[in-house]
């Protein structure tokens, strides 16, 4: 091999041998071949050009990463992970605009793990319930959301999950506190009970939702033309609930607390 690049990046067994290594610590051939369902045809001669090229080596029938392995890793595995989430879906990440999402955050996107994106087609939510809220909200715990578009079909979910015992967060525009107004009376009522926030940005956040419960995140980005459109990255695993969670105190921290409408 001519560099550390081409040997990491021009084989899918290396790059993942590495990953694991990093990510598991020291295994033995039966293990790396298990965990990366290889056998040992396919994965040996790999690990022999890590093991050749200094990133691994072997001790005591396990394989371990070298001082090297373990800084070349420590980059690698980031950055193929976020990869892996941008891979996933590259349509929708080219044609949304992710300029809001702070570096610090976009640069874990891999955080969000396996998602799904829903399309939800606008003509039916007139007719039927929206089966964002029927799959994803119904049944939480906790709802915090950022939020820059009107959807009154989440209004009756959220009273019911308010008064189930749910903690409600909330941030909003100002645009869509005076498209509110006409409940001012049950809103300010809402706001009066401790598990209830409400949150205020005057700045034009590029985001069109942000959604995080107990269990899941929702967000809706708009298009790089800025139009909305509706597509919901939906994702369910911890890690994602957690950068969720930091996106959303990021925008609520941008924000304005009220108390009243």
């Amino acid at each position: 091999m001519n560099s550390l690049i081409e040997t990491v990046f021009l084989s899918e067994k290396r790059k993942a041998v590495l990953i694991l290594l990093f990510e598991k610590g020291p295994l033995t051939i039966e293990k790396i071949k298990s965990k990366l369902n290889e056998t040992s045809v396919s994965i040996l001669p790999q690990i022999k050009v890590l093991v050749d090229n200094n990133l691994v080596v072997q001790n005591d029938g396990t394989y371990e990463l070298t001082t090297l392995g373990e800084a070349v890793a420590e980059k690698v595995t980031p950055f193929v992970k976020n990869l892996h989430v941008f891979s996933k879906n590259p349509k929708f990440w080219s044609e949304h605009d992710t300029s809001e999402i702070p570096e610090n955050l976009f640069n874990r996107i891999r955080e969000i793990g396996d998602f799904e994106i829903i399309e939800i087609d606008l003509r039916s939510v007139y007719y039927d319930p929206n089966p964002i809220i029927n799959e994803y909200i119904r049944e939480a715990d906790s709802i915090k959301t950022f939020i820059t578009y009107y959807a009154p079909e989440y209004v009756p979910v959220y009273y019911e999950r308010l008064m189930a015992g749910a903690p409600l967060s909330i941030t909003t525009s100002d645009y869509i506190v005076d498209m509110a107004k006409e409940y001012r009376t049950e809103i300010n009522n809402l706001l009066q009970l401790e598990r209830t926030e409400l949150y205020v940005c005057q700045a034009d956040i590029r985001i069109a939702e942000v959604t995080v419960t107990d269990k899941m995140l929702l967000m809706v980005l708009y298009s790089t033309a800025g139009n909305l459109d509706y597509d919901f990255l939906a994702a369910r695993s911890p890690s994602a609930v957690q950068w969720g969670n930091e996106l959303y105190e990021y925008l609520k921290n941008r924000s304005v607390k009220r108390k009243e409408i």
